[in-house]
């Protein structure tokens, strides 16, 4: 099975309005358990459909869409508050922000360099660092809306 880790374009970070959980939701929850509350404040945007702040990351509803018309069940979407800088309303007074929603991969992995270990079968998992692993079928459907700002690194067993 080919996995590709993926960084995604990152285009502002977690505003005010983040919660945080406790050491017991990471526990149970995984690196996701580390936000309970998600709220993506942007600074920019070079227009790709999904975006991260580490440990969370986020999918443009056009995204949703496709996701939701595939058979890909391993992962889950929440609603979050999205907003813009003063920098990013300055910088582009007339750049619409389509509806975002989180996304939490479900799956869970071990990454290390350019090799993995401990992959759950998920189509899309994340690391205990908060890296995005996902599979060639998931990366195929990723590729259908832009990601055209993401890293995207091959990786081997262990």
């Amino acid at each position: 099975m080919k996995l590709y880790f993926l960084e995604p374009e990152v285009s502002g970070g977690h505003g005010e309005h983040t919660i945080y959980g406790a050491e017991q939701d990471i526990e149970t929850e995984g690196i996701s358990g580390k936000v309970k509350y998600l709220h993506y404040e942007f600074e920019g945007w070079l227009g790709d459909d999904l975006l991260e702040s580490t440990p969370a990351f986020i999918v443009s509803s056009k995204l949703q869409t496709e996701l939701e018309k595939s058979d890909f069940k391993d992962y889950k979407l929440e609603e979050c508050l999205i907003t813009t800088s003063d920098e990013f309303k300055e910088m582009y007074p007339n750049k619409e922000i389509p509806t975002f929603n989180r996304f939490i991969p479900l799956g869970k992995i071990e990454v290390e360099g350019e090799k993995f270990k401990n992959w759950s079968g998920h189509h899309f998992c994340l690391s205990p660092k908060g890296e995005l692993v996902v599979t060639q079928e998931a990366l195929n459907l990723l590729k259908r809306v832009s990601i055209d700002n993401s890293y995207i690194t091959p990786l081997t067993q262990e």
